[in-house]
């Protein structure tokens, strides 16, 4: 008998008779899993069970495949409780080298100890057939990638089948694309793609926040080809498994990656080492334009909006009752999870408005501009913008003295303050008084950010750009490049009036830019004006990830243009 052979069978000798009694074939038994921790689990499943299940329609799923972070698998399998799937694609590492090809698979069952988690075997017997590619490999039943999930398979999704896909550390990206290409063939619209990662292993705290940054980045920018450039294991024990669950939910669902959780893993505490261990999901793109409340006890949540003015046509609508009250409802509903908000307030707030301030000076009066602010949650706000100076040096100190008055943190060009799981730094590269308008930012600037030693992570808020662009200049880039070698994690970018639609991970995830966030609550009657909320998610561990939702343009809304 072969020496697989063997283990095999000494497997099923010792596995509980109870597990085997289960078995439909008792010529061909569920294999049995692993040892998978039963109390853990069961403690993990109990312990989630507090949580509402949620109805957001998921694709995709991914969590850790070590159960020491078991409650952290648990929440990621009651967030996808609610749905109701056909087959549960399962992508896992290989951890234990056995396999001759890069891919391989199991056809028969898995005992688990909520009972037999049965295999779809149409869809084995169909990969099987790329036999350069895929093999049968019987001793992926001892491996913890898959046998650390299966539990929660069977618990949660009782009656749906499984197909197991093992990806060897030996595979490369030609080989995840064959298999993005069998799966096209296996994937419908009701299969849940699960994946279970796990991050590589525990480094010292500053290198491990940097590595760990880096890989949300990327999940951030959905960018695939970024994600098989991972090295394993420096960043994760599977950059084949990541690409190829983000390749299917783009094709098959166009959902990007939501990390929902992250939380640090400290195997040696002493040793001041961490790994981290987190929870992706790719949400139904029908839920975009809205933030909805996270799970507070896996993040603190802050939100970014950009260009805010309450002075000129924007005072008019709000002069409205009824129109004040549906823009306000509407703004409050799509902005649920935003309980901090920082955003760009554009000009200058003054106690007493001027009889006639002119088109192009942003006066905006006291009232009811803080009455906003405060209804929406608003923390900080950027005054690094080209119209500071609109209403001369005096009335701008008085403004920030009336917004740090009233609780909210005032951040002039150039100011680092500290909110709590972060730190920002506002400035402009654009002013209206003196010359040259633009390219204001110095280079002894960018060298005092990054001399001033902030504890990261660090976000920059930067007025930059021309109006209604639609690319970033070679200005903003540079600049963008600057403030990554300065030591900012996070680049936030206003003043263009125009959302761009997507970020940029720098570097290799070193840094991500949102270029521009458009107008948020400002008086442009221009169809080009757009709007986005980037909704950063900050981890126990020093860590983010971002979402950039589009949102409405609130003054087309409010005047009945949109």
């Amino acid at each position: 008998m072969p020496p697989s052979r063997w283990l095999l069978a000494f497997l099923l000798f010792t596995a509980p008779l109870g597990g085997l009694a289960r078995a439909e074939q008792p010529s061909e038994p569920p294999y049995p899993t692993p040892a998978a921790q039963p109390d853990a689990v069961r403690g993990s499943i109990e312990s989630a069970q507090h949580l509402p299940i949620s109805q957001r329609k998921l694709s995709g799923l991914t969590v850790p495949n070590d159960l020491a972070a078991a409650e952290l698998i648990a929440r990621g399998f009651r967030i996808a409780e609610g749905n109701r799937y056909d087959k549960i694609v399962i992508l896992f590492p290989e951890h234990m080298s056995t396999t001759e090809r890069p891919l391989a698979t199991i056809s028969r069952s898995f005992d688990t100890e909520f009972g037999s988690a049965a295999t779809n075997a149409a869809d084995i017997a169909r990969l099987l057939q790329d036999r350069h590619l895929m093999q049968e490999q019987e001793l992926l039943v001892t491996d913890r990638g898959i046998g650390a999930v299966l539990p929660y398979v069977r618990h949660f999704f009782p009656d749906t089948p499984i197909v197991p896909i093992a990806v060897s550390v030996a595979s490369t990206q030609g080989d995840w694309d064959l298999l993005a290409a069998d799966l096209d063939g296996v994937v419908t619209a009701k299969t849940l793609i699960l994946q279970t990662t796990d991050m590589a292993p525990s480094l010292p705290l500053r290198e491990a926040q940097a590595r760990e940054q880096a890989f949300l980045n990327v999940l951030a920018a959905a960018d695939a080809t970024a994600a098989a450039r991972l090295i394993e294991p420096r960043a994760t024990d599977s950059s084949g498994a990541q690409y190829v669950q983000m390749r299917l939910q783009a094709k098959h669902f166009r959902s990007p990656p939501l990390v929902t959780a992250s939380i640090p893993l400290e195997p040696d505490p002493a040793a001041a080492l961490m790994t981290s261990a987190m929870v992706q999901i790719y949400p139904a793109t029908d839920d975009a334009g809205m933030i909805d409340p996270p799970d507070a006890s896996a993040a603190e949540t802050y939100c970014f909006a950009g260009d805010s003015f309450f002075g000129r046509n924007m005072q008019k609508v709000l002069s409205y009752r009824g129109t004040s009250e549906r823009m306000c409802q509407e703004v409050r509903r799509r902005l649920t999870g935003c309980t901090h908000l920082v955003v760009n307030l554009e000009g200058v707030m003054v106690e007493k408005m001027p009889s006639s301030p002119g088109i192009m000076t942003l006066a905006m009066p006291k009232v009811p501009t803080l009455d906003w602010l405060h209804a929406l949650n608003v923390v900080a706000v950027s005054v690094a913008n080209n119209h500071r100076n609109d209403m001369g040096k005096a009335d701008f100190a008085g403004m920030v003295d009336m917004l740090e008055g009233s609780g909210i943190k005032a951040v002039r060009h150039g100011d680092i303050v500290d909110l709590g799981p972060f730190r920002l730094v506002a400035l402009t590269d654009l002013d209206n008084i003196g010359t040259p308008f633009g390219n204001r930012i110095t280079e002894e600037e960018l060298n005092a950010i990054g001399r001033a030693g902030a504890e990261p992570p660090l976000v920059a808020f930067v007025h930059w750009g021309v109006e209604f662009q639609t690319v970033p200049d070679q200005r903003q880039i540079a600049l963008a490049e600057g403030l990554a070698r300065a030591g900012v994690s996070l680049i936030i970018g206003a003043h263009p009036h125009r959302a761009l639609p997507h970020f940029a991970a720098l570097n290799g995830g070193r840094a991500t830019v949102a270029y521009s966030l458009g107008n948020f609550l400002f008086d442009q009657f221009d169809r080009r004006a757009s709007s986005a909320v980037l909704e950063v998610r900050f981890f126990p561990q020093g860590t983010f990830f971002v979402r950039l939702v589009q949102m409405p343009n609130f003054f087309h809304f409010a005047i009945g243009r949109s």
